[in-house]
């Protein structure tokens, strides 16, 4: 049978389960799947009059790319809301007020531009400007809000999504004000007469207002324009044919569900459900019902229950003291962990026994130690295999690295985070002191216990999604050359001995991420018989600079045999 498509020329590049890699210059495509692999004079045979011929030139062919870990459908608050993102205390904005300023200005000319909006929405701004990282801690209020919009709801959302930040007049709405009790997790910030100042951390606090000012959420449609244009802006663009979408509403839920029964999707998209620690015992069991409802097509697929473990992280040793004494913390302050862990394995436990995958918030090492230990209890006498995954991982302890391998437990790793930048300078040293600091987000270790690690994005907690940006990181830890903070910090590798090589990274975007999201024998590979999503770069990306490979492009893209985009 003739191909539909031939890749010739190129220069293939694919990390096996076993950390082979797969060589090769030509790829045969039938129907959607990759049925030749080998020399160009091998599969020169399979075409025929109407099969398209794409000539590599040189260029690498990797596998189809995954983000394992993202807020795809919460790209609607940066596209469409006001964006806050990208202001930081600093050499630019030297106090937090003149950062408040800033916020406020952009918000003023967003409801100029939107006279017609009912509620006001935004993203992006950074509780770190306000928290006493930078040696000053004034944080935002409502106040600031009502001088710019008083009557009507503005509802804006942390860059992290773990803070909203509003005015006056979606309290009101919301039905909240000094009796107000606060919330088990997370803080509901005040004024001296006990009156919300207008801050609300993490989510139970948050839901407080999401759940009571009507039509806060965007719409089914509204989020399908917005998925429509991620995945052609920022996942196709960049080799990525499959994401995690690690937290999303009821309504966006429906729109991948639509998309996915109309032929829409150009990715596969695993998504989660979010456990509610209030009434988790409830949620689990609304989830275990619901299992499967949402998998109606073949692209978008829900089984996984996703775990906040804390807000703030949690560490084994306290904050540095410096810090609690600047926001006036209890002495020995070192974060808050949300569960008991008996609380915690006995949802596991449920989770585990419905056939569902767990999928937690962990950063500092003492939740991440209470992730590890509560998974292996949980998991015992398990009937079948785990792929259970702790996401984030900023500290951790080496005996939990070793209990995470053992355990099969898939560590979810952001490399964007992975360098010396401003953040490790302004936030991280401030909080955990240098040693602690310069030890942040581990990679080569978790590898070396041979745990397996997939990469994601997070985004748009860190823009862009650029999956190239991330194997860049992860091999050097550093700044790039055109970062705005590269004068500053080049030069400076953050914990040298965690670089990992080439192959490392290709891995876990590739085969790892498949693997996490039970796909691993469908894609993740390029071998004969795997559906054929593939990317085609506009270099070879073994024998450019390592610090360039950050600007490398994608040519083409290629999704169960479509080509879906060509740069």
């Amino acid at each position: 049978m003739n191909a539909d498509i031939i890749l010739k020329n190129g220069k293939i590049y694919s990390v096996s389960e076993n950390d082979d890699i797969s060589r090769g210059a030509a790829i045969a495509i039938t129907k959607g799947t990759i049925t030749a692999v080998g020399g160009n004079q091998d599969i020169q045979k399979y075409a025929g009059p109407d099969t398209k011929v794409i000539d590599c030139k040189g260029n690498t062919i990797l596998p189809g790319l995954c983000d394992d870990h993202c807020h795809a459908s919460w790209t609607a608050s940066a596209i469409m809301g006001c964006n806050l993102f990208h202001v930081y205390v600093g050499e630019e904005y030297k106090t937090c007020q003149a950062v408040i300023d800033e916020y406020m200005l952009r918000l003023s000319k967003y409801i100029v531009e939107h006279p017609d909006e009912v509620i006001i929405r935004g993203a992006g701004w950074n509780l770190s400007n306000f928290n006493g990282a930078s040696g000053e801690k004034r944080m935002p209020t409502r106040h600031d809000i009502d001088k710019i919009c008083s009557n009507k709801p503005v509802i804006l959302e942390s860059f992290c999504q773990h803070n909203i930040w509003i005015n006056t007049k979606a309290l009101q709405i919301a039905g909240l004000d000094e009796t107000t009790p606060d919330t088990e997790t997370g803080a509901i910030l005040r004024e001296e007469d006990n009156y919300p100042v207008g801050v609300f951390q993490e989510m139970e606090s948050i839901n407080l207002i999401k759940r009571q000012v009507p039509e806060y959420d965007f719409s089914v449609d509204q989020y399908k324009q917005v998925i429509r244009y991620y995945q052609k802006n920022l996942a196709n663009n960049y080799g990525v044919t499959m994401i995690n979408d690690a937290m999303h509403t009821d309504n966006a839920t429906a729109a991948y569900r639509e998309l996915d029964e109309a032929g829409e999707l150009t990715m596969r998209v695993r998504g989660v459900y979010t456990l509610d620690y209030k009434n988790h015992q409830e949620t689990i069991k609304n989830i275990i019902l619901a299992k499967g409802s949402d998998n109606r097509g073949k692209l978008f697929k829900r089984n996984t229950i996703k775990i906040f473990l804390e807000g703030e992280m949690s560490t084994c040793e306290p904050y540095d003291e410096n810090i609690i004494k600047t926001c006036g913390l209890t002495q020995g302050y070192n974060g808050r962990l949300f569960w008991d862990d008996n609380e915690l394995i006995c949802c596991m436990r449920e989770i585990i026994k419905a056939g569902m995958q767990i999928h937690i918030h962990a950063m500092g090492d003492l939740s991440v130690k209470q992730a590890v230990e509560c998974l292996c209890k949980a998991q015992e006498g398990a009937e079948t295999q785990q792929r259970n995954v702790i996401a984030h991982l900023m500290l951790v302890r080496d005996e939990d690295v070793k209990k995470m391998a053992k355990a099969n437990i898939v560590g979810s790793c952001q490399p964007r985070w992975m360098v010396y930048d401003t953040d490790v300078q302004e936030y991280y040293i401030p909080f955990l002191g240098e040693k602690r600091a310069l030890t942040v987000f581990p990679c080569k270790k978790l590898l070396d216990a041979g745990c397996i690690v997939a990469f994601g994005t997070d985004f748009p907690v860190t823009p862009p999604p650029n999956p190239y940006h991330e194997i860049q990181c992860a091999l050097t830890r550093s700044v790039f050359k055109d970062a705005p903070d590269y004068e500053r910090f080049k030069g400076k590798v953050l914990a040298p001995k965690e670089k990992v090589e080439l192959k490392d990274a290709m891995k876990s975007l590739t085969w790892s991420g498949a693997y996490q999201n039970w796909l691993e024998d469908v894609t993740g590979t390029i071998e004969v018989g795997k559906s054929a999503e593939l990317v085609l770069l506009d270099c070879d990306l073994e024998n450019i600079p390592v610090d360039e490979i950050y600007k490398l492009k994608v040519k083409s893209t290629i999704f169960q045999g479509r080509i879906v985009y060509e740069g």
